[in-house]
């Protein structure tokens, strides 16, 4: 039998162990789900033809934020190949950063705007439906953080 004291040392030794390895590196982006949330894979932002995650989807991730230029082309068939800009009905944010879309073309708010948490899909509201200019990350870093013309993935 063990002594009391013994026990006592084991058992803080296995919740320190424990805890060490559930603590998160200091500094460190959080982490991304390793799953696919109505088809949009982890770390992208998706449009949606249709309400409801239907339809053809545009991913991105590194893109442009203004949507004039990008095609759904994933995907369901319909709206395939229709332009995203104000053609989305709904949408999935599957990163760690909350995503704002915007009813304006460069990220502009002054009139509407939606934002979706980190991990978040939902329908547009009835002001943002079909009404979609622009999009970004605005709680991310770097390159991530701005409105600034890429390419969509």
């Amino acid at each position: 039998m063990m002594s009391k004291i013994r026990k006592l040392a084991i058992g803080a030794a296995a919740a320190a162990t424990l805890m060490a390895a559930a603590a998160p590196a200091a500094g460190a982006a959080p982490a991304q789900p390793a799953t696919v949330i109505h088809g949009c894979d982890a770390g992208y932002f998706c449009f949606y033809f249709n309400s409801n995650y239907a339809g053809a989807r545009a991913d991105y991730v590194d893109s442009d934020g203004n949507l004039d230029n990008e095609t759904f082309n994933e995907g369901g068939t319909n709206g395939r190949g229709v332009q995203v800009k104000n053609n989305a009905a709904s949408a999935v944010n599957n990163w760690a950063y909350y995503a704002t879309v915007y009813y304006n073309s460069g990220c502009n708010g002054s009139f509407a705007s939606q934002t979706f948490g980190a991990y978040a899909s939902g329908n547009f509201n009835a002001t943002m439906k079909n009404e979609n200019a622009s999009f970004k990350w605005p709680t991310s870093f770097g390159a991530y953080s701005d409105c600034a013309n890429r390419d969509q993935f």
